[in-house]
């Protein structure tokens, strides 16, 4: 599977620490340089975004970059990683296990941010410790996620212009992007970013680049018609009863094993 890694050029120290992992790991990979949304250069940013900091339209171009760069490559799967993730030893056994990506979905999270997530009562595939469960509701984060090269087409093809965070994009059950697919969450995860275990490293700022300029995460309103609205409606009471009686919410540890 082919791996590819989002790193600003400002920050070799993430590039070494990334590298020193999956080269322990014995996994190749392939540096995408991050664009800069602090930096002076034009990025096409709109001054008036009224969705978007600087910060969150660089991120989603940096991820653009990423999509692009997979469907190039003619493989059928990828996995993206953030420079700022700690990850399980255990990470080339799950990628070689196909069972865990043969499914409609559209994503497989392997991150985790100790957060307690809300998950289908049924269990998508077993595996040693590990399962994988669909993901039924936002739960932000893309430093560890395999997408498929259909999705990542739909992306480019709905989504080519940055409109709300990519977390919300590819994650979150209200976007439209969401719609035709399906996320899936490992439990427990594969990966996990380092400021939600270090707190105390004076020496390496282990909070991500862009933490501090991504906000509460915005859905994008469309216009509908009136038989939109009544399809709506419906689909939102059978989420509702699903979410009732066919989910649990629990807390998805990372396994460094």
């Amino acid at each position: 599977m082919q791996i590819y890694l989002v790193n600003l050029a400002s920050r070799p120290d993430r590039l070494a620490f990334m590298t020193d992992q999956l080269n322990a790991l014995g996994l190749p990979f392939t540096r995408v340089d991050a664009i800069n949304g602090l930096g002076a250069d034009d990025i096409g940013y709109p001054a008036d975004h009224p969705r978007l900091s600087k910060g969150e339209f660089a991120c989603y171009l940096s991820h653009k970059k990423v999509w692009k760069l997979f469907l190039e490559s003619g493989t059928e799967r990828c996995l993206v990683l953030e420079d700022d993730v700690l990850l399980s030893n255990s990470l080339p056994e799950i990628l070689a296990h196909e069972a865990f990506y043969e499914h409609k979905g559209a994503v497989t999270r392997l991150e985790t941010r100790i957060y307690k997530s809300r998950l289908s009562i049924f269990t998508r595939h077993r595996f040693k410790k590990r399962k994988l469960g669909r993901l039924l509701a936002y739960d932000g984060g893309t430093a560890a996620l395999v997408l498929t090269r259909k999705y990542v087409e739909y992306l480019l093809e709905h989504h080519s212009v940055p409109e709300v965070p990519v977390d919300d994009v590819t994650l979150n059950p209200v976007e439209t992007a969401f719609r035709p697919h399906v996320v899936y969450q490992m439990d427990p995860g594969a990966a996990i970013q380092r400021h939600f275990l270090v707190t105390d490293d004076p020496e390496h700022n282990t909070e991500s680049d862009l933490e501090e300029m991504r906000g509460v995460p915005l859905s994008k309103k469309e216009a509908i018609g009136f038989g939109q609205k009544i399809k709506l409606q419906l689909r939102r009471r059978a989420r509702n009863f699903h979410h009732n009686t066919l989910t649990t919410v629990k807390l998805i540890p990372f396994s460094k094993d």
